[in-house]
């Protein structure tokens, strides 16, 4: 009974031993000499620095950046998936005339937009809200787009000749073999919107989490920047592990990949 236990400690630890060995090697590192203490300080040491910030003041910049990233990737996804559906569905003649279009919009980086976005409408929310919109907008306009191509075009004549109205086609058979992709959009496009959050606000932010890693910068506190970056990194998989697990809950006839990359 203890070994069937142990056992199965051992593999729910697994994950972790990797970084566990990683945290370890940066406590120790600078006391050995591997690294230069002054710019890469021990673990330890960042511990501290999360100690002498209030946890209030913590807690806040990641509330910001998080309710930062969730208000810009939703206005996003209320602007991706109407087009989308209009685009690949209601009017695929839309598709034909914009296609050339989105792609070449879509090639523009938003850290190179975000100076011109600064220029016209002066840094602070709503130039950081308009690149992350701008960064997760495209993945998930494309995956969704490509979703409802994929639509089995016979389950639709089918539904049709049994006389189902057009809502609940769109609700029971179009929505339900759409939605992966949606998922997989989401993911992608929440991925892209935290990255360039988290830039955009050491760039023109007065709060969040980029904000304090360059505000670190500039004072000189290089155990802030460390705990900024482990901050955003912790973020970054809260994020990621929400949207696999709602994913894991709606989408039950698929299996999901636990992604790595937020």
């Amino acid at each position: 009974m203890m070994g069937r236990l142990v056992s199965r400690a051992n593999g729910a630890l697994m994950h972790f031993y990797l970084l566990i060995a990683l945290l370890l090697l940066w406590q120790f590192a600078p006391a050995l000499g591997l690294v230069n203490p002054m710019f890469v300080p021990a673990l330890s040491t960042v511990a501290r620095e999360a100690g002498a910030m209030t946890p209030q003041t913590v807690l806040l910049h990641v509330w910001i950046s998080f309710w930062r990233v969730l208000r810009g990737f939703s206005i996003c996804a209320a602007l991706a998936l109407p087009l989308a559906f209009l685009m690949a569905g209601a009017a695929p003649k839309a598709s034909g005339a914009l296609g050339m279009l989105m792609s070449f919009l879509s090639q523009i980086p938003a850290y190179i937009l975000y100076p011109i976005i600064v220029l016209l409408w002066g840094s602070g929310d709503r130039a950081i809200l308009t690149v992350i919109c701008w960064s997760g907008f495209w993945p998930l306009l494309f995956t969704a787009i490509q979703g409802i191509r994929d639509v089995d075009p016979k389950l639709i004549l089918c539904a049709r000749a049994m006389g189902t109205n057009p809502i609940l086609l769109f609700g029971k058979i179009i929505l339900p073999a759409v939605f992966p992709n949606i998922m997989r959009g989401v993911r992608i496009g929440l991925t892209n919107s935290f990255l360039i959050l988290i830039g955009a606000e050491t760039m023109g932010g007065e709060n969040g989490i980029g904000w304090m890693i360059s505000n670190a910068q500039r004072m000189a506190k290089i155990p802030r920047i460390y705990l900024g970056v482990i901050l955003a990194a912790a973020l970054g998989f809260l994020l990621n592990f929400i949207v696999a697990r709602v994913e894991r809950r709606v989408v039950r006839w698929k299996p999901v990949t636990e992604d790595l990359n937020i």
